[in-house]
């Protein structure tokens, strides 16, 4: 699907907010449960999904193909920031894009490396994004990642 201006926007700021944070919490629900999990960031400009590497074995690969609605947290309290996406979670069989995203910070969960057959991709497309805005105090939602939602008139940076 074509990118909207209004959808570029919303990439490109929350692209600059979660540049250099190294690991996110992604939650899943199961077993009627929320459950949030550190998960290495890929080092790959966000373009509107989020990629993580996990093993096809995992929990949350179940929890995925059950419920694909997940949250992702970032956390850099050094500089202040708080960053959090919604969207919708895929399981992805891609080894092109396992070795387009690796880097050696996932080396100790897969060391085979890039090559192994037990790596499995998720895919999280944004759909919705805040940040805490320390200057107003407040989190701000990041408008424009889906059209025609209840905040598709707000403008980015608009605090809820």
């Amino acid at each position: 699907m074509p990118e909207t201006p209004r959808r570029q926007d919303a990439i490109t700021t929350l692209a600059d907010l979660i540049k250099d944070v190294p690991v996110a919490m992604l939650t899943t629900t199961g077993m009627g449960r929320l459950r949030s999990r550190p998960m290495v960031v890929q080092r790959v400009r966000f373009d509107g999904a989020l990629w993580f590497l996990t093993a096809r074995s995992a929990g949350k690969t179940g929890e995925i193909r059950d419920r694909q609605v997940v949250h992702v947290t970032f956390v850099s309290p050094g500089d202040n920031r708080y960053v959090w996406a919604s969207g919708t979670a895929t399981l992805v069989d891609d080894p092109g894009q396992v070795k387009a995203i690796w880097h050696d910070g996932y080396r100790p969960w897969f060391p085979k490396g890039p090559e192994d057959e037990s790596i499995s991709l998720i895919r999280v497309r944004v759909e919705e994004a805040g940040y805490w805005d320390a200057g107003a105090g407040q989190m701000a939602l990041l408008a424009g990642f889906v059209e025609g939602t209840a905040f598709h008139d707000l403008q980015p940076g608009v605090g809820i």
